[in-house]
C-alpha cells in the first residue's frame, strides 16, 4: 500500500467486490479540489496503481469522505458537506460510465437526506440496501443507524431506524454488514469511560439485506489455456428475458459479480473470434445458492473455414436451453440462448454445426433415444425458421448413451439432460 499512503491524511476506504478497485479519502494532496477529496486506485500486476483524484465531477472545495462502492464498482456513494445540499452533511451518489469517467455527483435527496447530518453510507453487495448514520431522523440519541431499501422504481424507501439495542442515546457510527447479511460491525461511544469502540451484532431478520452469492470466473482459450481479457459476460433473468447485469474480464481474464439468491440466472460469455459459452445458476433452489461459484471458463476459437475442412470442435453445451418435461417443446426462457446461437451463425457464415441431444437414464432406452432426437431437431427447426440455411445444419440424438456425470443423483441427471452443438466440416 506504499503507493496509497503518504505522510498526509488517508481516510476511510471502500473496495469493489472483486478486490481490484479501491476508493479512499485523502486530505491536502497537491492538485486536490478541497480540504478532503476522493481518490481511486486499481490493482494491476500484483500492485495498486498510483491513486488518481476522481476529479471535479465528484470532488469540490467541500469535504468528500466515507465512500462506498457498489459490488460491481459502478456506483459510488459518499458523504459531503457541500453548501448546496439539504443541510449539514448529506449523502451523494455518482455513476461510472462506459468510458471509465464518472457522472457529476448528485445529492441522493429525500427521504434519506435531511436538514441535519447524514454520513457513512454503506451499500450492501446486494445493491438494494443502503445503511447510514444520521442525526436528522427520529432516533434514540445523537447519531443513530438506519437503512433504506431500493424500491422497484429505483428510488430509495423511507429510512428505518435499526432500533434498540443497536441504537442508544449515544452516537452510533459507521456500519458494515457481512456478505451473507448475518453479522454487522459498527462504531459507538456508548462504552462509559472510553472513546469510540467497535461493536458487532447478529443482524435481526427484519434489517438484513437481500441474500446474495457471487460468481468468480476466469476465462481462457480452450486450446492455449491463455487468459482472455475483454470477454463479455452477460447475466440474464430467464423469467423476464431481461439483462440483469454485464461485466468484462480484466487483464487477468477474470470477472466477479454478486447475484441475489432465490432468483435464477443465465450466463452468456462471448469474445470476438470465439464461440460463446453459457451457464445456468438455479439460485431459486436453496441447496444450490448456499455456496459461491468459482468457474474456469474455456472459449473455443472459431475456425476460419469449415465447409471443406474436416473440423470437429468439442461439444458446446447450451446450458440455457430448456424443454417441457418429457417433451421437445422449447420453453420461452430458452430464446435468449437460441438467439445467441442464431447470431453466431449469422456472423460466421463459414460455420456448419451439428446439434446433439442427450438424456439421463430415467425411462427406457428407446424412449430416451427418441426424445433426444426430437429435442435436437427442435433446435434445428428453430434455426431454419429464423433463416439459417439448412445445408449448414444437422442434428443427432444420443439418448442416454453418453453421460458426462453419474446418473445416481438429481444433479448428475440434470447435467446429462443436455443439448449441445459441434462445429463440423462439410
Amino acid at each position: 500500500m506504499d503507493d496509497l499512503n503518504t505522510p498526509l491524511n488517508e481516510g476511510a476506504q471502500t473496495i469493489a467486490a472483486d478486490g481490484k478497485t479501491i476508493v479512499f479519502g485523502a486530505g491536502d494532496r497537491e492538485g486536490g479540489f478541497g480540504g478532503y477529496d476522493l481518490y481511486i486506485s486499481e490493482y494491476r500486476n500484483d500492485a495498486f496503481t498510483a491513486p488518481v483524484n476522481l476529479g471535479e465531477a465528484i470532488n469540490t472545495k467541500a469535504r468528500e469522505r466515507q465512500p462506498s462502492l457498489s459490488s460491481d464498482g459502478k456506483t459510488l456513494f459518499f458523504e459531503c458537506n457541500r453548501p448546496d445540499g439539504l443541510g449539514g452533511t448529506d449523502i451523494w451518489v455518482a455513476y461510472k460510465q462506459a468510458n471509465g469517467s464518472w457522472t457529476n455527483a448528485q445529492n441522493i435527496g429525500q427521504p434519506i437526506n435531511t436538514g441535519h447530518d447524514e454520513s457513512a453510507p454503506f451499500l450492501h453487495p446486494d445493491g438494494q440496501t443502503l445503511y447510514f448514520m444520521s442525526n436528522g431522523h427520529p432516533g434514540m440519541g445523537g447519531f443513530d443507524l438506519y437503512l433504506s431499501r431500493k424500491q422497484p422504481d429505483g428510488t430509495w424507501g423511507v429510512p428505518v431506524n435499526l432500533g434498540y439495542p443497536i441504537n442508544t442515546k449515544a452516537d452510533e457510527g459507521a456500519l458494515i454488514v457481512s456478505l451473507d447479511g448475518q453479522k454487522a460491525y459498527f462504531t459507538s461511544d456508548k462504552t462509559k469511560g472510553r472513546a469510540t469502540d467497535i461493536f458487532e451484532f447478529e443482524m435481526p431478520k427484519s434489517i438484513q439485506p437481500q441474500a446474495v452469492t457471487y460468481v468468480n470466473a476466469t476465462v481462457k482459450d480452450a486450446d492455449t489455456k491463455q487468459v482472455l481479457s475483454d470477454a463479455n459476460a452477460v447475466f440474464i433473468n430467464p423469467t423476464s428475458n431481461t439483462k440483469h447485469l454485464e461485466a468484462k474480464t480484466d487483464q487477468e481474464g477474470t470477472f466477479l459479480v454478486v447475484l441475489p439468491k432465490d432468483t435464477d440466472f443465465g450466463l452468456n460469455v462471448s469474445r470476438k473470434g470465439y464461440v460463446f459459452y453459457s451457464e445456468y445458476f438455479a439460485l431459486s433452489e436453496s441447496y444450490l445458492s448456499q455456496r459461491p461459484y468459482n468457474l474456469e471458463i474455456f472459449l473455443q476459437a472459431i475456425p476460419e473455414k469449415t465447409a471443406s475442412t474436416p473440423v470437429t470442435s468439442k461439444p458446446i453445451v447450451l446450458k440455457n436451453l430448456f424443454f417441457e418435461t418429457g417433451s421437445s417443446a422449447i420453453l420461452e426462457k430458452s430464446f435468449p440462448e437460441l438467439q445467441q446461437l442464431q447470431t453466431l451463425l449469422e456472423q460466421q457464415p463459414q460455420l456448419h454445426i451439428e446439434i446433439h441431444g442427450h438424456t439421463d437414464d430415467v425411462g427406457d432406452e428407446l424412449s430416451n433415444q427418441q426424445l433426444s432426437e426430437q429435442r435436437a431437431q427442435a433446435v434445428y427447426d428453430y434455426l431454419i425458421k429464423v433463416g439459417i440455411p439448412q445445408v449448414r445444419l444437422a442434428y443427432k440424438g444420443f439418448g442416454e448413451s453418453q453421460p458426462i456425470a453419474p446418473n445416481d443423483t438429481p444433479e448428475g441427471r440434470q447435467i446429462n439432460r443436455r443439448t449441445a452443438f459441434v462445429i463440423k466440416g462439410k
